[in-house]
């Protein structure tokens, strides 16, 4: 049964311009049309006018789209609004087979097993009118399946990655064999085809290590560091390793680790550089008796998330207050730097803005990264939140996301300055959701815009279809907050925040960046 749509009825334009540090907003009424559409589309034409796109109701006919377009000036003046007829694209239906690998399962016998399994997937893809573009609309087959040259061996899965194209089937898979059916405890990375075939690359390390972190970053390629087991030479004598997505060696190095038990928790590939951020404890034990082995393969049977049990233990492990944050930079087969800045010195380099309350420097707590920069002249800022677990109902639990963090690093690595800013709602209905957070530097080179865009909560329809079939959800609203960081001082300015409480910003649609204008345009509705 169809549900009755509440519309949005008004518009807000909001304007940053870097250059000049200065804000304009605009409030432009919408059309009865407009208000029982939804928005499609928001961009920059050629010469800087903003434009905002609204899929409308229009006559029923099976070749055309309807659309009305809202048009505004560089300097945010209301030009003027225009019905817009498309021919809609035809494109024919096409298979699609994807190939995905996991451990354990759904029954009793097999849900904390770490057995590698393949599983192939077919299903129907269809060009879909409104959204432009194709989506799955048919499940066809799904079966597990053994490579063709399958050589009897039992691996355990680690981790799994693919290419984004769906033109591409090809898995790298991260494994170890079974232990208990084979004395070869070597990693391995594995390369399963669309012919159904596997190939055995053993990794080249050269005695017993513990997996501390592997990531697929920005180009597709796969990076991993592995640290040594208990009874080393040297526990700190680690192993970093970099592979292109169809399983080529591009970057191996041993390097000296800033901490004997190092736990990694993301990584970044910025132009020719790979940068990992992390921490230790005091500790001088291995990583194996410190923390626990990281697997971030998926599992269908232990949680909702898919967690398998190796990776339970590694986020336990990750709950940890920490002594040190480290910053580590690759280039090629070097290690540039690896740094270690003491929790106890947050404090010392702690910075407000002017009459910001409820902000406080960082403890050593996990804190998930949201951003992460490189200026030009080299100095390194990371952006995100502290995180916890908080309990839902009887039995459930949800990631929170909490305090705003942001550190400032010079070239090397050494901390300049960490950068506090307290939030506005601090509801669980909100830090439920990220806050999701950019930089943009000013005209000048001097100042680093830092863009947050801060969370309401609310209950709702977050789209038109969950509108049109009465799904009601928990959703985000942002509005932006704006601020600016002087990058030579290393000081934090005032933040502004956008939308008079009343205008909001939907997921999909927060914000247009202009390059040449230096300008963000916010798109916002009541």
């Amino acid at each position: 049964m169809k549900k009755s749509i509440v519309g949005i009825g008004l518009i807000l334009i909001t304007n940053l311009f870097t250059y000049a540090q200065e804000f304009k907003e605009v409030v432009q009424p919408l059309s009865p049309k407009a208000i029982k559409g939804f928005m499609y589309e928001a961009k920059k034409d050629e010469n800087g006018n903003s434009l905002i796109t609204y899929k409308i109701p229009g006559a029923k006919k099976p070749n055309e789209v309807f659309f009305e377009e809202y048009s505004f000036d560089k300097d945010m003046k209301f030009i003027g609004s225009k019905e817009v007829q498309e021919k809609k694209i035809a494109q024919s239906d096409y298979e699609c087979t994807s190939y995905s690998a996991y451990v354990g399962g759904s029954t009793s016998f097999d849900v904390m097993n770490m057995k590698l399994k393949i599983d192939k997937v077919v299903v129907m893809k269809t060009w879909n009118y409104e959204k432009q573009r194709f989506v799955q609309s048919k499940y066809i087959s799904g079966e597990t399946i053994k490579p063709k040259n399958d050589n009897g061996k039992i691996y355990l899965g680690y981790a799994s990655y693919s290419s984004a194209d769906d033109k591409k089937s090809d898995l790298f898979i991260l494994a170890k064999v079974d232990g208990k059916k084979n004395v070869d405890e070597k990693f391995y990375v594995l390369l399963f085809n669309g012919s159904l075939e596997l190939k055995e690359k053993p990794l080249d390390l050269n005695g017993s290590y513990s997996l501390v972190f592997s990531e697929q970053v920005a180009n597709e390629d796969v990076v991993m560091v592995f640290a040594p087991k208990i009874g080393s030479a040297d526990v700190s004598k680690y192993v970093y390793f970099q592979f292109d997505i169809m399983g080529n060696l591009k970057n191996r190095i041993e390097f000296k680790s800033p901490a004997s038990a190092l736990l990694i928790t993301s990584a970044y590939k910025m132009d020719d550089n790979i940068y990992f951020c992390g921490s230790s404890t005091k500790s001088d034990e291995s990583y194996e008796k410190v923390f626990r082995e990281y697997a971030p393969i998926y599992n269908p049977g232990v949680t909702p998330g898919g967690a398998n049990l190796k990776d339970i233990y590694w986020q336990k492990a990750c709950n940890e207050k920490m002594d040190n944050f480290h910053l580590l930079k690759f280039t090629g087969n070097q290690l540039t730097f690896a740094s270690t800045t003491p929790v106890s010195e947050f404090k010392s380099k702690f910075k407000t803005a002017a009459g910001d309350k409820g902000a406080s420097p960082y403890k050593g707590s996990k804190f998930f990264i949201e951003q992460f920069t490189v200026t030009p002249s080299g100095d390194y800022l990371i952006a995100g939140q502290l995180t916890s677990t908080v309990a839902v109902g009887t039995t459930g639990t949800l990631k929170s996301y909490e305090d705003v963090v942001c550190f400032h690093f010079d070239k090397m690595g050494i901390l300049k300055a960490q950068y506090g800013v307290g939030k506005i709602n601090n509801d669980k209905k909100s830090e439920v959701f990220p806050m999701p957070q950019n930089f943009y530097l000013s005209a000048d080179g001097k100042k680093l815009f830092w863009e947050i865009l801060e969370v309401k909560g609310t209950k709702g329809y977050e789209s038109f279809l969950d509108a049109y079939n009465g799904n009601s959800t928990f959703y985000p609203l942002y509005f932006p907050r704006i601020g600016s960081i002087d990058l030579e001082g290393s000081s934090l300015n005032p933040f502004k925040a956008m939308g008079d409480g009343k205008y909001f910003l939907r997921v999909n649609f927060t914000s247009v960046y202009d390059k040449n204008e230096k300008s963000i345009t916010y798109i916002g509705h009541d």
